[in-house]
Formats: structure tokens, C-alpha cells, sequence
């Protein structure tokens, strides 16, 4: 069992190693490649500022610190988003998508690694803690000796969360919170987070151990009593999780890309055929009272081209956005099996605690797209306001408009705001607990030698 943890340990530090060897070089790049996006941005020419809104930025994702503990979805989804007008473009560069099959091969993550094996080790060390007596004759003096067999157990029990907690979460942790504050980055949410993970891994723990130790005491075939816990690890925290995926799945099937791109060019193209053109033009004029273009406060094509891109507001919120539902509820779907494995529980919030997850993806999505519509509708707006001001020819805007847009800046949701945390699974690895500490208890009172 020794040697067991002490392997544990090492691998999960090589894994939080490497995660955090690509986090920081992660977001180095997205550093430097959004500080040169900015100074391309400000330093273009004098041009039409619709131009300037097709020829836009990218919005980089920012990166969490606790993503070195559980990356979560971030290496399956885009970490940029190129901001255009017309378009709601998918997030781009995803992770594993350019790795080679054998960085695909690596390591797991520390919390993923943490989460499985803790539940095996801590089955070890129940089994090694009780059932190791019984085979060496000593249980029935242990038992005759001990003012309290309750005490006795909740002793081993607690020696034995306490050796998986510091082989599987101790390292990491610590080699976390040197890294937070070697970068000055601490701050109430952030600790908030890292808090929030401590408990959910160290209630996955205190489940494993209060249910192992509750097993191994009421079965005297110590064989038997091993063999039964390695099947419920293999159930309980292996096959569970991936039927509850595979199921999410098939139940609610998300519709391919492919049929979402052509639904969006269908319902809001960038330019309109000549039939809607026409309809479209006649609706522009009506809202300023006039009976010709030429007696339009505004430019005309500014006009058209900001009626068109607020149209596509609407349809990019229901379908993109109808999209991006499905694939929360999908996460939600999941979390239901909770309630038959804590694992699933435990890595839901793991990740939102580490902000990696799909709620907070989707966070950063949302708030890359408003970010968009503001500065495409600024430069239509542009447009607009200057008719006839470039006769002949289109008008031109230059530095002084370019810096009247900010900074794309994205700060995470606080960890304290409502619907951040899933209640479904805060009350899933509760009740677990509560469950595990309850079969502990019952199995204490009736223990026999």
C-alpha cells in the first residue's frame, strides 16, 4: 500500500506538472498574440470602417489558475473566437485537436488521476487496516482491547483519509498555491475556488475510506471483502461515469455543424437577394418618415448594413444560442447519475471550481459576442453619421476611431454568483457523504470478530 501511494503521488505531480508547463506557456501566447492583435488594431490605415469591423480582432480566452489542477473541457474547445461582422464565429485552436497521438496518450490530469485513484487507494488502505488483522489473528484482541470498536475504526479511518489526502491532493495543491502567489494572483474568488476543491476532493476521499472501512469490518472473507471493493471501484467510479456520458449522448444528440452553419447563412446571410434588399429598404425609409434615399438623415448602405447585422443578433441568439442550451443540458443529463456515482459529482465540480467547465466556456462565448455586436455596431454607426461626407467615394475613418474601442477584456464569473456552482451535484456529493458516513456508523455498532 505503500508503494502504491507513493506512485500516486508521483504521478500525480508529473501530471500537475505538465499541465501547468502548458498552461504557462498557453498563456504566454495568448499574451503576446493579443497585445499584437491590439497594436494592429489601432495602428491600421484610414479606411471604411465596415472594412475595419470584417478585419477585426481575435478574443482570446483567459486561463484560471486552478486549470492546472483540472483543465476540464478547455483542451477539446476553442480558446479564441475572431470577431467579424456578420458572423458568430466558432472558437478556434483547440488543444488536443493538434496534438500528436502520443501527447493524446499522456498523462492525465491531477484531478483526474486524483479522483480515480483516491477511491482505489482508499479501498487498499481499508482493507489493509481491517482485514489485514483479521488475517493475522489479531482482530478479536484489537476488538477486545478497544473501549469502543466506533473509535477504533474512525481512528483507522481517519489515518487513512489522511494518507490518501497527502499523497493524492497535498502536492498538487501546494505546488498550486506557490505557483498563485509566486504570480501575485490571489484574490477572494480565486481562493473561493481553490477552497471549493479542497472540500469536493477530500469528500471523494472521505467517501471511499467511510464506505471501504464499512465493507471490510462486517466481512470476515477478507478475500472476498477485497475482491468486492475492486468491483464496486470499477462500477462505481470507472463504468458509471462513462455509461452517464454515453447516454447523455444519445439522449439528447446534438445537430452537427454543418446543419447549424447552413441554418445561420439561410436565416441571416450578410448580404440580402434582391427581393428582401428591396422590402428591407422600403422598412428603412418608413422609420425616418421619408419617401426617397436621397432624403435619409443616415447613409443608406450603413443603414442596410446595421439593419442586417441586428437581424442576425436575433438569429445567432436562437439558434447559436439554442445550441450551446443543448449542450448544457447534456451536462445536466449527466450530473442526474450522480446519485449512482460520486465521480461524476466530484468531476462536475471540480471543474466549475476550476473554471473549466462548460458554463464558464459559454461565459466567455457570450461575452466574446457582445464585444462583437458593440464594436460592429459602432463602426455602422460610423457609417451612418457621415453621409454624404465622402462624395464620390466611401468615407474613411482612422486612429481616432480605432481607439474609441476598448480592450476586449473578459473577467470569469465569481464562483459566488448564483447558478455558477450545480446544486444537483453539491447535493449528490452530500448526499453521498452522508450515505458513506452512515453505512460507517452501522457497520461500527455491528462489527464481530
Amino acid at each position: 500500500v505503500a508503494g502504491a501511494l507513493a506512485t500516486a503521488a508521483v504521478l500525480v505531480l508529473l501530471a500537475w506538472f505538465s499541465a501547468c508547463t502548458g498552461l504557462l506557456r498557453e498563456d504566454a501566447a495568448k499574451r503576446d498574440v493579443a497585445a499584437a492583435e491590439r497594436l494592429r488594431w489601432l495602428s491600421q490605415e484610414a479606411k471604411d470602417p465596415h472594412s475595419a469591423a470584417h478585419y477585426s480582432i481575435h478574443a482570446f480566452k483567459p486561463i484560471l489558475p486552478l486549470a492546472a489542477l483540472d483543465p476540464g473541457i478547455e483542451p477539446f474547445v476553442g480558446q479564441s473566437v475572431w470577431l467579424e461582422a456578420h458572423h458568430q464565429n466558432d472558437p478556434l485552436y483547440r488543444p488536443q485537436a493538434e496534438a500528436s497521438r502520443l501527447q493524446r496518450a499522456g498523462l492525465p490530469n491531477p484531478a483526474a488521476l486524483s479522483l480515480l485513484l483516491a477511491p482505489l487507494l482508499a479501498f487498499l488502505l481499508a482493507h489493509a487496516a481491517v482485514s489485514a488483522s483479521r488475517e493475522r489473528g489479531s482482530w478479536r484482541f484489537v476488538l477486545a482491547g478497544a473501549k469502543s470498536p466506533l473509535r477504533m475504526l474512525a481512528a483507522k479511518a481517519i489515518a487513512a483519509w489522511s494518507l490518501v489526502s497527502i499523497a493524492l491532493l497535498l502536492p498538487a495543491l501546494v505546488a498550486t498555491a506557490a505557483l498563485v502567489t509566486a504570480r501575485g494572483e490571489w484574490d477572494a474568488d480565486l481562493a473561493l475556488r481553490a477552497g471549493g476543491w479542497s472540500v469536493v476532493a477530500l469528500s471523494n476521499v472521505a467517501i471511499a475510506v467511510l464506505l471501504g472501512i464499512a465493507v471490510v469490518a462486517r466481512m470476515r472473507a477478507t478475500r472476498l471483502a477485497v475482491a468486492g471493493l475492486f468491483v464496486a471501484w470499477a462500477v462505481v467510479f470507472v463504468a458509471v461515469p462513462r455509461w452517464a456520458s454515453e447516454d447523455a449522448i444519445h439522449a439528447l444528440p446534438l445537430p452537427s455543424g454543418q446543419a447549424v452553419r447552413a441554418q445561420l447563412l439561410a436565416e441571416a446571410p450578410a448580404y440580402w437577394l434582391a427581393d428582401e434588399a428591396k422590402a428591407r429598404r422600403a422598412e428603412l425609409l418608413k422609420r425616418h418618415g421619408v419617401d426617397s434615399v436621397e432624403a435619409l438623415p443616415v447613409d443608406l448602405r450603413g443603414a442596410e448594413l446595421d439593419a442586417a447585422e441586428r437581424h442576425s443578433h436575433g438569429v445567432f441568439d436562437r439558434v447559436i444560442g439554442g445550441y450551446q442550451q443543448r449542450m448544457a443540458e447534456q451536462d445536466r443529463y449527466f450530473r442526474r447519475w450522480a446519485m449512482l456515482s460520486p465521480a461524476i459529482a466530484a468531476t462536475a465540480l471540480s471543474q466549475t471550481f476550476a473554471g473549466t467547465d462548460f458554463g464558464h466556456h459559454r461565459a466567455f462565448v457570450v461575452a466574446a459576442e457582445s464585444y462583437r455586436r458593440a464594436l460592429v455596431n459602432r463602426m455602422n454607426a460610423e457609417v451612418m453619421q457621415h453621409a454624404g461626407d465622402a462624395p464620390g467615394g466611401r468615407y474613411k475613418a482612422d486612429a481616432s476611431l480605432w481607439r474609441q474601442i476598448p480592450d476586449f477584456a473578459h473577467r470569469p464569473p465569481r464562483i459566488a454568483m448564483a447558478g455558477v456552482v450545480d446544486p444537483v451535484a453539491a447535493w449528490a456529493i452530500g448526499s453521498w457523504l452522508a450515505f458513506a458516513l452512515a453505512a460507517f456508523l452501522w457497520s461500527a455498532r455491528r462489527v464481530r470478530p
